[in-house]
Parts: structure tokens; sequence; C-alpha cells
């Protein structure tokens, strides 16, 4: 059974290469929300296994998205994974990937890191 992955970020060519790589595993159906203003409705219609979500966004935060959608009994037990590139990756331990009790993966994306973090994640 393939994981269904919702992707907020509004950058449309990084969402684009994560949603096709992704795919190409055939581990995933993806889908992209490029406007923060619709993520919390997009993953209330959706009801995606797990949602990436980008920290820096125009309008609305990431960490503010995260917080209304764990408020929100359609959506708070949907795990998050915060998308940042505010943190490298070398500057982090295995213990320190989370942010605001998320766990996050740090810009730019590895696929099979992002793989295996979902798995670990949406398991």
């Amino acid at each position: 059974m393939k994981t269904y992955v919702l992707i907020v970020d509004d950058e449309v060519d990084f969402t684009f290469f994560v949603k096709k790589n992704l795919e190409a595993t055939g581990q995933f159906d993806v889908t992209v929300c490029n406007d923060a203003t619709q993520a919390v409705a997009r993953a209330k219609q959706l009801r995606p296994s797990l949602i990436l979500l980008d920290i820096m966004m125009p309008g609305i935060p990431g960490e503010e998205i995260a917080t209304v959608l764990q408020q929100q009994p359609e959506t708070k037990a949907i795990p998050i994974i915060f998308l940042t590139a505010l943190v490298r990756e070398e500057e982090t331990t295995e213990k320190a990937h989370m942010i605001g009790g998320h766990r996050f993966i740090a810009k730019p994306v590895k696929i099979d890191e992002l793989v295996k973090m979902i798995r670990k994640v949406a398991a």
C-alpha cells in the first residue's frame, strides 16, 4: 500500500522535484499545495498519511500551520515532517532532528533520506 503524502511548500520547482522523485520510488502518492493559506483546508479535504511542511513560507509560517493542524479533529493525528533551509543537515545530530515536536529534514533534500524519514514517521 502506498503512503499518501501532502507537500506544503511555496517553492514550485522544489515541490515538483520532490513529488516526482517520491512517486518514482513506487511507494508514494503525492499531492502538492504551494499556497500556505490553503494548507489546512487541503489537509482536511485530502487526509494524507503524512504532511511535508516548509517552515518559511509567505503569509503563514509552517510552525503556525502545524499548530492549527494539531488543533483540528480531522488532522491532529497526521504526522508532520518540517522541511527547512534554516538548518543544514551537517549542523544537526540524530537526536536534534526535531522542531516544535516534529521531525525535520534540511534542504536541499536527499530523496533517500526523505524516504527513510517518511517511513520512520508514518509507521
